[in-house]
């Protein structure tokens, strides 16, 4: 199968309706790519989408909403989705959620999704929140927000190793930092702070791949919703040294910011880059564009190409991108 992307168009679903998948993460089940996404539009948080040629998408389900059930999970955690509904009317539509990322936890047979949750007033809480869902696109079960290990945490992803290991990466200390903590083996919770990295480089919006033996991090600068130089970095040990940063793309990283790297395994592994195009003045015309990452990786070198085209074509049995 094949197909393609057409970036100057706006992307619709089968109602003929905008996609609202903003800060987005996608998972594969089946013959499907589901795709979850901030969407605030009303009580909405989280809306999911799936398609197979990932052109063509079906709406499936606002999976996380202001009246989606709650449970209590940790010992320390707000489960509150709607902290100013009472006090300010001004701030009616509940907490913000971003960048919503889902695993499939196989022990558990639970998918579980971790984002960045904030008051819907402010950027003063700088929490990872968590929810639980027994299908894939089914109705979410919220299970609070927290500080991880105490740590301030905005932007963020999710990362599951070959070995079913999964990891919570977020920016730290206002930003300053990234921290990547390994989860439990239910992916409800963390086990550990395992590496804090590029200190004070201030960097955002992480998308993780591997490929080989290395890790491979792209990130944004920390410029609002103005667009800037993408940079990229690598490590053989999540829990070890990384490289430099690099820089990816043009100085605005053709006008986007990374949210999720989508890998195409056919006869050779593929990388789409999807990335935000913000508009900092009305939130909902805000765009997604789908963009070629060619990664080259050998023993002593990685190297990371992202590269603007208008059409990008996607061969799914060959697994490659152009």
């Amino acid at each position: 199968m094949e197909t393609k992307i057409n970036n100057n168009k706006i992307i619709k679903d089968d109602r003929n309706k905008k996609v609202e998948a903003h800060g987005g993460g996608f998972i594969k089940k089946d013959d499907y790519f589901y795709w979850f996404g901030e969407n605030r539009l009303g009580i909405k948080k989280v809306t999911c989408y799936r398609s197979r040629d990932l052109k063509n998408w079906e709406y499936r389900n606002d999976v996380l909403t202001l009246t989606s059930p709650t449970e209590k999970h940790y010992i320390d955690t707000d489960l509150d989705l709607n902290p100013f509904d009472d006090a300010d009317k001004k701030f009616d539509c509940g907490a913000t959620i971003e960048r919503p990322k889902v695993l499939y936890n196989e022990k558990t047979r639970k998918y579980v999704m971790w984002m960045h949750y904030e008051n819907g007033r402010d950027y003063s809480c700088a929490r990872a929140a968590v929810a639980v869902s027994d299908t894939v696109d089914g109705d979410y079960t919220y299970l609070g927000s927290f500080r991880p290990q105490n740590y301030m945490s905005r932007d963020c992803t999710l990362f599951k190793d070959e070995d079913g290991t999964a990891y919570f990466i977020s920016a730290a200390r206002n930003n300053a930092d990234l921290h990547i903590y390994k989860l439990t083996d239910d992916y409800l919770n963390i086990e550990d702070t395992v590496n804090k990295i590029w200190i004070n480089k201030y960097r955002e919006a992480p998308a993780l791949i591997k490929r080989g033996q290395y890790y491979i991090l792209v990130t944004s600068g920390c410029t609002g919703w103005t667009p800037n130089q993408g940079k990229y970095g690598y490590t053989a040990d999540l829990e070890g040294d990384w490289s430099e940063l690099f820089d990816l793309g043009d100085e605005t990283t053709y006008d986007t910011q990374p949210t999720y790297i989508i890998e195409i395994e056919g006869a050779n592994t593929g990388y789409l880059y999807v990335g935000d195009r913000w508009d900092g003045e009305e939130y909902h015309n805000s765009e997604y564009k789908f963009l070629p990452l060619e990664v080259s990786v050998d023993k002593e070198n990685v190297s990371v190409k992202l590269m603007w085209t208008e059409k990008v074509n996607i061969d799914f049995e060959a697994g490659k991108i152009y």
